[in-house]
């Protein structure tokens, strides 16, 4: 009765990570624990008919499957925090604890070998999830992973030590009880943390989405007002220390043309690839977005605001570049940019306000050139400084 609970529950969580993963195939990490609930009732129900079949075969699949469900779980925490387990490892213990146990009819040290090689297992996740405790999420990830490697490690001491209680006739029947009881414990427990995981995913994701412009891949309005929320809250931090941060709005040039001689399609395209070199550029100098029907916006970090001129002059002599799929290849689209320093507190509103003059400032002087905001000055800085290449789209 208590395996077949084990079973049912097992079952459950399967069908739930795997519903959660065929809605949703980004979520990697559903898929791989869905593959672990599968690989361990697989493992159980092996191992329930092991008494009436060929018992040595069914426990050699059963003790795989269960080292298939810790790999699996690995694999989970890898595609939790995008990065890459050492499968070479993984395997190599996997093998060797195949062979080990192959080598032996003794259920006893089997059990043992198999135990220890599924703590090896799961402490492969240990970087995994110790580099990536950013979350909270993460960190109860982290100490959930020790918690039951630490379980596979001194659980087999009852059969080695010939611990059992009265009521048991053996160690090894004692252990059975134990095993059973804290990996249903330990599934239960497992599959919470990662359901919570998936949640706070999702939401995230959503998050995301509301701030980001599905033309360009850019924050929209929304995303980069949240970045200068954060930007004020840094200043307020470090009492006042963004003053001198660089923002550069820079709007296409005859945008309006382009539709109208070309159509909206070819007019979409031209902002797809303005927004791919943007994000090519400036991924190491700042935050971008679309803030408006064809208006950019870029805000730079502190440590790239000194060199704010050169790089918005690079990105302006690439779009003037750019070739675009629907026009002639000897016809090119330009943008104007102007160049606003923070002031010390300045309001976001005004600091918008000042770019923005700056780049009407390039468009009355002829368009596709970069102006700096009345007032402000370049700060010093090596011109020699080597900037990103972008490709051509």
């Amino acid at each position: 009765m208590f395996n077949l609970t084990i079973g049912l529950i097992t079952l459950l969580f399967f069908a739930a990570f795997m519903t959660i993963y065929i809605k949703n195939r980004s979520m990697k990490t559903a898929g791989w624990t869905s593959a672990t609930f599968l690989l361990g009732i697989s493992a159980l129900i092996l191992q329930e008919n092991a008494a009436f079949l060929a018992q040595f075969y069914l426990h050699s699949l059963a003790q795989a499957a269960f080292l298939g469900g810790c790999i699996c779980a690995v694999m989970s925490y890898a595609a939790r925090t995008h990065t890459k387990p050492n499968l070479k490892i993984i395997g190599a213990i996997f093998f060797a604890s195949i062979a080990i146990m192959s080598a032996t009819s003794n259920l006893p040290l089997r059990m043992v070998v198999m135990e220890w090689a599924s703590a090896l297992i799961l402490l492969c996740g240990y970087p995994l999830l110790s580099e990536n405790r950013d979350k909270f999420t993460n960190r109860a990830l982290f100490v959930f992973n020790n918690i039951a490697a630490a379980i596979f490690v001194f659980r087999p001491m009852i059969v080695i030590m010939g611990i059992h209680p009265a009521g048991w006739p053996s160690s090894f029947a004692f252990y059975a009880g134990f095993l059973y009881l804290t990996t249903s414990l330990l599934s239960v427990v497992g599959a919470n943390i990662i359901l919570l995981t998936l949640g706070s995913d999702l939401i995230e994701q959503h998050q995301k989405a509301a701030m980001v412009d599905p033309l360009t891949g850019l924050l929209n309005r929304r995303g980069i007002s949240e970045i200068f929320r954060k930007v004020d809250v840094e200043a307020e931090i470090d009492e006042g220390k963004h003053t001198g941060r660089a923002v550069v709005l820079f709007d296409v040039d005859h945008f309006k043309q382009v539709n109208d001689e070309f159509g909206h399609e070819v007019g979409d395209n031209v902002l797809a690839n303005i927004g791919h070199t943007v994000t090519q550029l400036m991924q190491y100098h700042g935050t971008s977005a679309r803030s408006g029907g064809e208006e950019f916006m870029i805000v730079f970090t502190a440590e790239s605001s000194p060199a704010a001129f050169l790089v918005a002059e690079h990105l302006r002599v690439a779009i003037s570049l750019l070739k675009h799929e629907g026009m002639p290849d000897n016809r090119r689209v330009t943008a104007s940019f102007g160049l606003a320093f923070v002031r010390d507190g300045e309001p976001t509103k005004r600091l918008i306000r000042r770019a923005d003059m700056a780049m009407y400032a390039a468009k009355d002087a002829g368009r596709n050139r970069l102006r700096l905001a009345d007032g402000d000055s370049l700060p010093d800085v090596d011109e020699t400084v080597i900037l990103p290449r972008v490709r051509r789209a």
